[in-house]
């Protein structure tokens, strides 16, 4: 088994899912982690990865469910798992918050259709040490690297008075879990660079 390393400086397994059993929400979050966690924002190797791993490209007449305004660079692929529906979505947006400006986000979702949303918030729970908290439907991981490898995690209540300008000025990471119609997504947000003008 080949290793690749990823922007992000750790490594992710040169595979997709590999098991005898039904897919289960530690095989979401292992590919969360090889497609989104472990590129930290670099979608072209997101790419890199998911064409390699050979999902299939999407149309975007076929990007299900998603309903975010100004979505730029919208791009997915596909394949279908031990049954199951995975998709892997990138896309960069804008946010303007009451509690810090405009800030730029670069985002990846991996889903999978069916899926067990409570399954999925264990295993993130598990996977990140971070207990999460609830934000309009999903549930919420946030936290911010430390020089020293470490990580802060962001409370509630911080991210509530700020959580974009720790996103731009703290480098936050985020991890959001939600479902819709029996479709659980594990989304990763880093902020980018604003786009050229």
């Amino acid at each position: 088994m080949q290793l690749i390393a990823t922007a992000a400086g750790s490594f992710v397994h040169d595979t997709v899912v590999q098991t005898d059993q039904a897919f289960q929400a530690s095989d979401l979050y292992r590919l969360a982690d090889r497609y989104c966690i472990g590129p930290d924002g670099d979608q072209d190797l997101t790419w890199a990865l998911a064409t390699h791993d050979g999902l299939d490209e999407m149309a975007p007449s076929e990007f299900p469910n998603v309903r975010l305004p100004g979505l730029r660079d919208l791009r997915g692929k596909t394949a279908m798992m031990e049954g199951v529906q995975v998709r892997v979505l990138t896309a960069r947006n804008r946010m303007r918050g009451y509690n810090g400006g405009v800030t730029y986000f670069g985002y990846c979702w991996v889903s999978a259709e069916p899926m067990d949303r409570r399954a999925v918030d264990r295993e993130v729970q598990r996977a990140t040490g971070i207990r999460g908290f609830r934000q309009e439907g999903a549930r919420l991981y946030g936290w911010v690297p430390l020089p020293d490898g470490q990580r802060r995690i962001v409370p509630l209540r911080e991210w509530q008075r700020r959580s974009q300008a720790i996103a731009r000025e703290e480098g936050m990471r985020m991890i959001l879990t939600n479902d819709y119609l029996g479709m659980t997504a594990i989304t990763y947000m880093t902020a980018v660079d604003a786009p050229a003008p």
